[in-house]
């Protein structure tokens, strides 16, 4: 019988098993039980709109402006249907930019099309549904990953573009601020086949202020 993801992740990496147990007495959690919380939004439509509000913007301006396009759809429910019933300049009422309004807009013709279809997508391989996920407008790699981790549950996605991830990697092992993505791309690979899990433990330190305390 093999080891499971977190013991694997701990035998990997000291720095990192020291975060797992950071996490788990912060949360008031066995270490062996604890379950980081995914993302908000448990519907793949939501949650991929979601994903577009947040490119490189703030978490605190990203819920702000979700919270306002929530308002405005029919019973606070955000469909293609809801979006599509709306214009791209009345999205933009919400605080989002023209470009993120109209790539959210033609997300959500393409879903109504059929050309679109999220239960293929739970399906198909990781590297196939990532291909159809960049082939969006609006979606890049950064929001691939979010969705790739999140919604389809892949287990070994690595979100390098993500800045906190990059920013908790620098500090873990006291690397300098410009260090090249490569190189922390090499350290996580020491994580595989669990990275998603991984990239989680990562976040929920910084959520935790774990270099702040450490």
């Amino acid at each position: 019988m093999g080891m499971n993801p977190l013991e694997f992740l701990r035998n990997q990496d000291e720095l990192l098993s020291d975060i797992i147990d950071y996490v788990a007495k912060i949360e008031n959690l066995e270490p062996s039980l604890i379950q980081v919380e995914d993302y908000e939004g448990k519907n793949d439509f939501p949650a991929l709109v979601r994903s577009i509000v947040g490119q490189q913007i703030s978490t605190t301006g990203a819920k702000a402006i979700y919270s306002r396009l929530l308002s405005l759809m029919p019973n606070e429910i955000i469909s293609a249907q809801n979006i599509l019933s709306f214009s791209i300049e009345e999205l933009k009422s919400c605080g989002l930019s023209y470009g993120k309004s109209s790539y959210i807009y033609q997300i959500a013709e393409q879903v109504e099309d059929g050309n679109l279809d999220f239960k293929l997508l739970h399906q198909i391989s990781e590297e196939d549904a990532r291909t159809k996920l960049e082939s969006l407008k609006g979606v890049g790699k950064w929001t691939a990953d979010i969705f790739l981790m999140f919604q389809l549950n892949k287990p070994d996605v690595f979100p390098i573009g993500d800045a906190g991830v990059k920013s908790a990697i620098k500090k873990m092992y006291q690397l300098p601020k410009d260090t090249d993505d490569q190189v922390l791309i090499d350290i996580a690979e020491k994580w595989r086949p669990h990275r998603s899990l991984a990239t989680k433990y990562l976040w929920r330190a910084l959520d935790n202020n774990y270099f702040k305390n450490n």
